[in-house]
């Protein structure tokens, strides 16, 4: 587990209603970016540590802004959101090379809005203010005596305005009063900063992982197989899946058809992501014991002659999660929305995956006087309990993990 922050800030609308949040990188709980990162890996950390609040319970249902840096710009296939999630804000340092125009008709072909970063003068950006739909005018960088030509200017382009850094009362009305749109800076609101804590993905996992993505030849299997064995992948993708911004009317409580559902594009995207925004860690003993437990509920379950292995792997996989998290099982699921089947299974072993994972549970622990179960006698279920350690074993020494 370690600790991520980020920050948001609001931005009002003409009559300071909520319009959007910025959402900006933070390293510290000190409301402060290091600069340690680059551009990239910032950005890349902000989607991903969004992803984990949850977009909706984050920005309350209203868009986010979020900075667009040179390489997600010539390469926006690997942005993982939908339009109906992000204002995507070309940063002021990037370059309008032949990519970054390409990049930039790509973005709006996906339907994404599009706004340009801390505007002040120049004609550095002339050639793409026909392309954003908002340009955001840093006001301190421009002279008051300016702010007038420079909004006739960009409205000649048909952009909305948003006005940022604005710390007084006074320089709200007056802004206003040219025709600005949106508003942001310290008058309104500083921004809050938001932390919490989360399972990092091995990296080497997800290196493999997205070649196995990028691999026209590779079956759902092989990348099932991949995702499954990664704990924070695969609580991601699951988590990811049954966020609101899917509005599914049932929970998909499998990884294979989380991934099945999400598509090949769309979890090689957020795969992207995680490659640009973790720190690789061998796993603890935690993890290791959290995978075994999944595919040792996925055997019995197999063997027991049951439907929902997968499910029941992911039973397994969540079992383990107040450890790994160190926070009780029930306010970990509290902020899950998993079905209501999986989370009686999990808090009182209730229903058929429920006797899987209270079957595994007694077999790790030795309790042989109510070892047999689905059918199954203690002998099969040693077996089965051996193979789950050696497919555990062999997964990670496969990653180089081990």
């Amino acid at each position: 587990m370690v600790p991520f922050f980020l920050a948001r800030q609001p931005i009002f609308d003409r009559n300071l209603h909520m319009h959007a949040y910025e959402l900006l990188f933070r390293d510290s709980p000190l409301n402060a970016n290091s600069g340690a990162l680059d551009d990239d890996a910032t950005t890349a950390q902000v989607i991903s540590n969004a992803a984990e609040v949850g977009f909706e319970r984050l920005t309350r249902g209203h868009p986010a802004f979020i900075n667009l840096p040179q390489r997600f710009l010539e390469e926006p296939e690997l942005i993982p959101l939908g339009p109906e999630h992000a204002v995507l804000e070309i940063l002021e340092t990037v370059q309008l090379n032949d990519r970054a125009i390409a990049g930039i008709e790509a973005l709006r072909a996906r339907g994404f809005t599009l706004a340009l970063d801390d505007f002040v003068t120049g004609h550095a950006f002339d050639r793409i203010l026909d392309l954003v739909d908002i340009v955001k005018l840093d006001i301190l960088a421009l002279p008051e005596s300016e702010w007038a030509a420079a909004i006739e200017r960009l409205r000649g382009h048909g952009c909305k305005l948003l006005a940022e850094k604005v710390e007084t009362r006074e320089a709200f009305h007056t802004l206003r009063d040219l025709g600005v749109d949106y508003f942001q800076g310290y008058f309104f609101a500083r921004p809050r900063v938001i932390s919490g804590r989360q399972l990092q993905p091995a990296q080497i996992n997800l290196v493999q992982a997205l070649a196995r993505l990028n691999d026209p030849e590779s079956s759902v299997d092989e990348i099932h197989e991949l995702v499954s064995r990664d704990v924070a992948l695969s609580v991601r993708a699951l988590t990811h899946v049954n966020s609101a911004a899917y509005a599914l009317n049932r929970r998909v409580e499998s990884i294979r058809e989380a991934i099945v559902y999400l598509g090949r594009d769309r979890i090689r995207r957020w795969v992207s992501l995680f490659v640009l925004a973790s720190a690789g860690s061998k796993p603890d003993e935690r993890m290791t014991l959290a995978l075994q437990r999944a595919k040792l509920c996925e055997l019995i379950a197999t063997h027991g002659g049951r439907q929902d292995a997968d499910a029941c792997f992911t039973v397994g996989l969540f079992s383990m999660l107040d450890t790994l998290l160190d926070t009780p099982l029930p306010e970990v699921i509290r902020h899950m929305s998993l079905s209501g089947e999986m989370a009686a299974a999990l808090l009182s072993e209730s229903g058929g995956s429920g006797a899987v994972l209270a079957c595994a549970r007694r077999l790790e622990s030795g309790d042989t006087a109510r070892l047999a179960c689905l059918g199954l006698a203690a002998g099969d279920l040693g077996e089965l309990l051996t193979e789950a350690i050696c497919w555990t074993d062999d997964s990670l020494r496969e990653l180089g993990l081990d």
